[in-house]
């Protein structure tokens, strides 16, 4: 007689509350990798200050804001998937990294912003273009040829540069930690997590369309743009072009390919929470699961057999071999949640941006 009074919690509300969980850890280690960053640039930036020039000390203090940049990035890559919440109510995606940049956009931008006289601060930053206030614009100061060799030169513009790094950083941070709050709010995951019991006929969507969307659309723009986009396939003229790939200058593309693989597979296999292998195991469609993660491990077989970075990969005739087919793997990929790993869960995906690319 107790027992009849009490809520039984569906697997689908299990799956979803673990995921927020997730999420908010997830969003939370983003925004301790770019507090690292700040810190890092602020070093750099007053080891330059004191040497005045190129010395062996300013070069590791240089090295180490790039290693931070790169884990930052890895862990942005990680929690990329996540295209709902909070994330897209300010375009906050874009202000973390405006990607693709198929005009060159942020390096026209962000020198627009050194050309100026005026001293740079977060607050120029946080009033210019979405552009130039996350991490694609710290890549071009931090790694590209011609800005790098600028902060070895005891020159104003060497000091701008520096002046806008940090001023990103901190932008950067501001970004993050707001995202980050919302989804640490337990009354805000338990109002998302309740969306799983509405209609599928609602106008808005659940919690559960949300993340099974967000996982199509990544792997979706895996394949069109971070694949896509470098093999030609989304030119007029077909050719490849390295520079269409996600990360050219710092040599990241495939690095984020993987890593943006391998969170789709945690969401599939995590011994640690309720993972989606047992909603469908509750829904006796474990073969789903066993299939997608197949798929997931034979794209990532395949990244590890390409040794070359991919804006020189795909002009190479030998990787652009191995590169095809991973294109052709992630869209078999693409299929099988598409075509059966919606209909397991019984959801109904509307039109997705990326669909036709």
């Amino acid at each position: 007689m107790m027992s009849v009074g009490c809520e039984r919690v569906s697997p689908e509300e299990k799956w979803v509350s673990a995921l927020s969980t997730r999420i908010a850890a997830d969003y939370a280690d983003l925004f301790h990798h770019s507090q690292l960053l700040v810190e890092s640039a602020n070093r750099f930036c007053e080891a330059k200050r004191q040497s005045g020039d190129g010395t062996v000390a300013l070069s590791a203090e240089l090295s180490t804001v790039q290693i931070e940049w790169r884990r930052t990035m890895g862990a942005w890559q990680h929690i990329q998937w996540v295209r709902f919440g909070p994330m897209v109510e300010n375009n906050d995606d874009w202000k973390i990294q405006f990607w693709p940049d198929k005009k060159n956009i942020v390096s026209r931008k962000v020198q627009q912003i050194l050309d100026k006289e005026n001293k740079i601060d977060q607050q120029v930053v946080a009033d210019a273009s979405v552009v130039v206030q996350g991490l694609s614009a710290l890549e071009l100061l931090l790694f590209d040829a011609e800005y790098v060799a600028l902060f070895y030169q005891n020159a104003k513009p060497s000091e701008r540069q520096c002046q806008l790094i940090v001023a990103i950083g901190e932008q950067l941070v501001s970004t993050i930690e707001r995202v980050k709050s919302q989804w640490q709010d337990q009354n805000y995951r338990n109002s998302w997590v309740a969306t799983v019991n509405q209609e599928q006929e609602s106008l808005a969507p659940s919690a559960l369309t949300d993340v099974v969307a967000a996982m199509l659309t990544q792997m979706e723009k895996l394949k069109a743009d971070k694949l896509g986009g470098p093999l030609g396939y989304k030119n007029r003229s077909k050719q490849p072009n390295g520079y269409f790939s996600e990360g050219w200058r710092s040599n990241s593309s495939l690095d984020n390919i993987k890593t943006n693989l391998l969170a789709l597979q945690i969401l599939i296999s995590n011994q640690d929470s309720y993972d989606l292998r047992r909603l469908l195991d509750a829904k006796d469609s474990d073969a789903v699961a066993n299939d997608i993660e197949s798929s997931i491990n034979e794209i990532l077989n395949v990244v590890a057999t390409i040794d070359k970075p991919l804006n020189e990969a795909v002009t190479d005739v030998g990787s652009r071999v191995q590169l095809e087919e991973l294109h052709l793997a992630v869209g078999n990929l693409n299929s099988q949640l598409k075509t059966r790993l919606s209909p397991a869960l019984g959801i109904t995906l509307g039109f997705n941006s990326n669909d036709g690319d």
